[in-house]
């Protein structure tokens, strides 16, 4: 199923998908995706990035590559320095962090900004 989807200025069309039947590690949290997907309007595969941490938005920059936000579980050293933030019962050791990551049309990382990285524990409380 389709979550949202893009049109690009060449005409194609670019989107998230997850398959129903298999949704992710991420399912328990909205916005997840599978994958990102550009096709063109003949129903052709152009691109294709597959990754259950993908969520919410992407962008295709001018340059050709990709924008895409994901998840990233944080270090336990890191969690424990958090200010409020999300775990479960299960597991809480770990904590997922927002992640911008620019990929080039090979589906290589070219680029990465990770949130915890740039937000002070003491000030900014999740």
């Amino acid at each position: 199923y389709t979550l949202f989807a893009n049109l690009l200025p060449n005409g194609n069309l670019l989107f998230y998908t997850s398959a129903p039947s298999e949704p992710g590690p991420m399912t328990e949290i909205g916005g997840h995706s599978g994958g990102l997907v550009e096709l063109d309007w003949d129903g052709n595969l152009v691109w294709q990035l597959e990754n259950p941490w993908l969520h919410h938005d992407f962008q295709r920059l001018p340059n050709g590559n990709t924008l895409a936000l994901m998840w990233e579980e944080m270090s336990s050293d890191t969690t424990f320095r958090v200010n409020g933030g999300f775990t479960t019962a299960e597991d809480p050791v770990h904590m997922l962090g927002d992640v911008v990551r620019e990929f080039n049309p090979k589906g290589e990382v070219v680029h990465e900004w990770k949130s915890w990285e740039h937000l002070s524990f003491d000030e900014d409380i999740i």
